[in-house]
């Protein structure tokens, strides 16, 4: 039993002999069969170790290069955060830059309606109106201390708008042209044939009581006639166009549905004329 521990003993010793043997003759082959791995150890021991020389050389390269891209991806982060920053930046300029074109050139229009029609005015902007349906009323940014009065004409470059109805102090309210108490007198410029053009109270504009007998198409151009008994309003601005013409098979009237030559739900500025100009 002595002798059969022994031999086992004496063989398990062998055993990593033959292991520890294998595993260098490995690195051996592989040393010689890869010229690639070098290393500074020579000969034998330079075959042993030179392996793992290389498989660490290898592996320090990786992780160095897993680092150099990590540090690299993050500068390109905050070199992308930054040029969104900057676009952003740039994005907003150039949208207010364009708003202010915009409003340069609705303030050149108006300049060239004022010029135009010859009045003393004074320029506003709009900043504010009713939101039950449709427009009767806009808030002005211009008041007493302006010399803005009760029943002074607002129109805009592209026609008339309504007539100033309370004042305060740096504002007005300006009663617009679909109120259904609104009225003016307007003329057919091509025919030039008066009538009353009233807010039917819901957004819309009509003529009432026009003359049947009177000759009007679909398409003519309607201005304030500058008859009145107080002349609020002077004589030419653009009111709307006719376009649509209702015709009971008996009367002596007709009625013209109009259209507003101007969009209240788009007016940013308007020109308020000086009553005791109004001629």
């Amino acid at each position: 039993e002595k002798s059969y521990r022994y031999i086992t003993c004496i063989m398990r010793q062998w055993k990593r002999y033959l292991i520890v043997g294998g595993f260098l003759l490995l690195l051996i082959v592989v040393q010689f069969r890869n010229p690639e791995i070098t290393g500074p150890y020579r000969g034998l021991l330079g075959n042993i170790l030179n392996p793992f020389v290389y498989l660490i050389s290898v592996v320090s390269k990786s992780v160095e290069n897993v680092w150099g891209n990590y540090i690299f991806l993050v500068g390109v982060e905050k070199e992308n955060k930054a040029l969104l920053t900057e676009i952003d930046r740039l994005n907003l300029e150039n949208s207010v830059l364009s708003e202010k074109l915009t409003q340069l050139d609705n303030l050149n229009k108006l300049l060239q309606f004022r010029d135009v029609y010859d009045f003393s005015t004074t320029a506003a902007n709009v900043i504010g109106w009713n939101i039950d349906g449709y427009i009767s009323y806009l808030t002005i940014d211009r008041g007493e201390r302006d010399g803005i009065k009760v029943n002074d004409p607002v129109v805009s470059a592209n026609g008339l708008v309504g007539k100033v109805a309370r004042t305060f102090l740096g504002t007005s309210q300006v009663v617009a042209l679909y109120y259904h108490d609104f009225n003016v007198s307007v003329l057919n410029s091509r025919t030039r044939v008066v009538g009353i053009m009233k807010g039917d109270g819901h957004g819309g504009l009509y003529v009432d009581y026009y003359d049947r007998l009177d000759d009007v198409r679909i398409g003519d151009k309607l201005v304030t006639s500058g008859l009145s008994v107080n002349q609020i309003y002077p004589k030419g601005i653009s009111v709307g166009v006719v376009s649509d013409i209702i015709s009971p098979p008996t009367g002596l009237f007709q009625k013209l549905i109009v259209t507003s030559s101007v969009d209240l739900y788009k007016l940013e500025q308007v020109l308020v004329i000086k009553k005791e100009n109004v001629q």
